[in-house]
């Protein structure tokens, strides 16, 4: 399943859970009876629409992380680096991907391309980064990190602490 699917369905049991007991109290109470057609309505547009806005607000983002474009993203507020990648084995790729794997949750990978496309966790606080890798031949790679929401002032120093990680996943000696 897609990572926008899985958030479009976990903000929306969050909004459920939110609602059930809202309606629970509410009855309780207040001894309002709703009809059923009532709260399938009120849930509608408080419980689908809202993680519906949410999901369309970042889904180009989130599309772009598990596509197969092997392209470098253009998105704004993003940070580009030029990283020495030190491999102790001949297979660089496998190692990189091996690297990236263990401090990241790899969302795509593509061994002809050379590419891994990576993204930090997802909070209700913080959105998270996502990050992208291509591996190039002098023994450097190229990184870039985008936020979720670039109008963030946290997301950019999150952006920063991710890019300094990379360095030293990447690069433990350096």
């Amino acid at each position: 399943m897609k990572f926008t699917t899985k958030l479009f369905l976990a903000w929306m049991f969050i909004f459920l859970i939110f609602y059930i007991t809202v309606i629970a109290i509410i009855s309780l109470f207040w001894g309002i009876r709703i009809q059923f057609w009532q709260l399938l309505l009120v849930f509608f547009i408080a419980g689908v629409l809202p993680p519906a806005v949410i999901t369309w607000f970042f889904y180009k983002r989130l599309d772009y992380m598990e596509s197969e474009n092997p392209d470098p993203p253009a998105f704004s507020g993003q940070k580009k680096a030029l990283l020495a990648f030190r491999a102790r084995s001949n297979n660089l790729y496998a190692e990189m991907l091996q690297k990236i794997d263990k401090s990241f949750i790899v969302s795509y990978s593509d061994k002809e391309a050379r590419v891994v496309k990576f993204r930090t966790d997802c909070r209700i606080m913080s959105w998270g980064v996502c990050g992208y890798v291509r591996l190039l031949d002098d023994g450097k790679a190229e990184a870039i990190v985008y936020p979720m929401n670039a109008d963030s002032k946290r997301e950019e120093k999150i952006l920063l602490q991710t890019l300094r990680l990379l360095k030293s996943v990447l690069n433990p000696q350096g």
